[in-house]
């Protein structure tokens, strides 16, 4: 039997820290409205993420849903056919929660930073590329799904997160590209640095030991309970999974 710790952040890691990711967006997004005048630019930008990474989780685990299936079964599919489970690795539950709520707060780390050290441009140049980042990923992903589907009926390039890549951070990305100025090479390497600690703790230094540690719990805990949008396309039920 699992133990309480890890009961409890099964239960963490279903719905109650995606509601934690809402309230902390509404917070933001109140206090952004209050101080947009006096915030930097940089502030602005990591604010921005924070708000739009809960509209992009909730697409992406829950309306519609199904992100993990293209993730488990896709490039990310281990070699080792013993690995392969769809339902939790290399995506599990844990390891996408903590990917996800460290986006969030990773950024607004930076945009309090901007307050007291010269970090504005470089916050909204890592900002960029993280937005670049989400609407190339969405898009492959997208077009990947199509090429693999369209036999079992799949008519466009729809990809779970798609949605709220253009619709989201595209245009704040826009907003942030046309208001950015004076841009110098140290905000670029300043950029670089912020950019590499927020992807190297929200996925290698989360994914790399965590991934193995979910395997030897017991079957079912931290793993997804069907593939969701792409169930109509040959991905798992909840049925198959009990």
């Amino acid at each position: 039997m699992a133990n309480d710790f890890v009961k409890k952040l099964d239960k963490w890691c279903d719905n109650q820290w995606i509601v934690f990711l809402c309230a902390t967006a509404t917070a933001v997004a109140v206090l952004t409205a209050i101080f947009w005048d006096v915030m930097p630019l940089g502030s602005k930008a990591g604010a921005f993420v924070a708000f739009i990474m809960a509209f992009h989780v909730l697409e992406e685990w829950k309306f519609p849903g199904g992100l993990h299936w293209f993730y488990n079964t896709s490039i990310f599919r281990p070699k080792d056919p013993e690995l392969y489970d769809p339902t939790r690795y290399p995506m599990s539950r844990l390891t996408d929660m903590i990917t996800n709520v460290g986006l969030q707060w990773i950024p607004l780390i930076y945009a309090v930073l901007c307050f007291f050290f010269p970090l504005s441009n470089a916050v909204t140049l890592c900002v960029i590329l993280l937005c670049i980042m989400e609407l190339f990923a969405h898009t492959a992903g997208g077009i990947a799904t199509y090429m693999w589907y369209k036999d079992k009926g799949k008519k466009t390039i729809y990809h779970t997160g798609l949605a709220t890549s253009y619709l989201m951070f595209l245009p704040a990305c826009t907003f942030l590209i046309v208001q950015i100025s004076n841009v110098a090479p140290i905000d670029w390497l300043y950029c670089i640095v912020l950019f590499a600690v927020m992807c190297l703790i929200c996925v290698p230094l989360t994914e790399t030991p965590l991934k193995k540690w979910v395997r030897k719990q017991e079957p079912g805990v931290f793993a997804f309970e069907d593939a969701k949008y792409y169930m109509r396309y040959g991905g798992y039920t909840k049925e198959d999974v009990e």
